[in-house]
This record gives C-alpha cells, structure tokens and sequence, in this order.
C-alpha cells in the first residue's frame, strides 16, 4: 500500500522540487548518479529506491528517474552555489528529495479520508451538471467532477507533506554523516 502511495504522488512531488537555480550555469555540475545508471526496473528519488510497479512502462520509469535526478543535481548545484562542499551538497540533496517524496506519499495518504468526501461532493456536482447533457453527461461529469473532488482535497495535503518532509530531510542531511564513498579524501 505504502508503494502505491507513493508512486501515485510522484509527479506532484518532483514536479513541487523540479525549479533549477538562477545560477546553475556557472556551478560546476556535481557528481550524482545519473539517471541512465540506475536500472530500468527500478525507481530512485534520493534516498528512496523501489521496484518499478508494473502499471508503469519503463518510458515512464526512465521519466521518473530522470526528472528526479534533475531536481538532485539543481539543489545540489544551489548547496554548492551556497559553499558547501560537493560530498556534503548531494548527500544533502539525496536525503532532501528521498524524503519529500516520502512526505509526499504520506500527506496524500492522511488526506484520503478526506478526500473521499471531496470525491463524493464532485460526482453528485457532476450527476447535476452532468444532467442535460444526459445519457454520456451522467456517465462522465460525475467521474471528472470526483477526480476534482479529490484532487482538490488531496493535493495540499501532499504538497504540505513534501514540504514537511524536505525540511526533515535537510535537517537529517545536515546531522547526518554523509557515506563514506560521498566523503572528500584527506
């Protein structure tokens, strides 16, 4: 379950992290994993790594994969920009991002009861709107009208639990050591 939930806030998530920084020109690019070497069967958000659920084609794994490398590489890029070294800027970006996905996942979950109401509120809007356009206005209104209703509740709480989760994150990624291959040499 807990799969499914975050895969279904994947793109909200690397969609609310994917901004680059003003600046990224003139940082040099940091030494994170890039998207091509993680395997096809696979998904990597920063410290997050799962199977690839089998509703997704590998296109669209690779998409994922990417955009989320692309949102690690430009906050790595910006904790550079800031003076932190490159070791400390990626594992600090890799947790970041591992766990706003992960806050992602469980502020959409929290809010599923929720939402539910929001969903029924949309398919009776949608069963009225839906009703002079009768008979296909009553089959698909009310499923758009849900799919609002829902959404509408759920979003916000999803981007609150990223939120949450990225700050999580940078504290962790700050406190934390980073591994000993992320380390600079002495």
């Amino acid at each position: 379950m807990s799969r499914f939930a975050l895969a279904a806030t994947l793109p909200l998530a690397l969609a609310l992290l994917g901004t680059t920084p003003a600046l990224a020109d003139e940082v040099p690019v940091p030494a994170t994993q890039p998207a091509a070497d993680i395997p096809d069967s696979q998904i990597r958000i920063g410290t997050v790594q799962l199977e690839q659920p089998f509703w997704l084609t590998t296109e669209q794994t690779q998409q994922i994969n990417a955009t989320a490398a692309g949102a690690e590489t430009a906050l790595t890029q910006s904790l550079e920009a800031a003076g932190l070294d490159p070791a400390r800027a990626t594992h600090i970006a890799k947790t970041v991002i591992g766990d706003a996905a992960v806050g992602g996942a469980v502020g959409a979950t929290a809010a599923a009861p929720i939402a539910s109401t929001g969903a029924v509120i949309g398919v009776v809007s949608g069963l009225i709107a839906g009703l002079p356009f009768a008979p296909i206005g009553l089959v698909i209104v009310p499923v758009v009208g849900a799919a609002l209703g829902y959404a509408m509740v759920a979003a916000p709480f999803a981007a609150l639990g990223a939120g949450v989760g990225a700050a999580v994150g940078a504290v962790d990624g700050f406190v934390s050591p980073a591994p000993a291959a992320e380390l600079p040499p002495l």
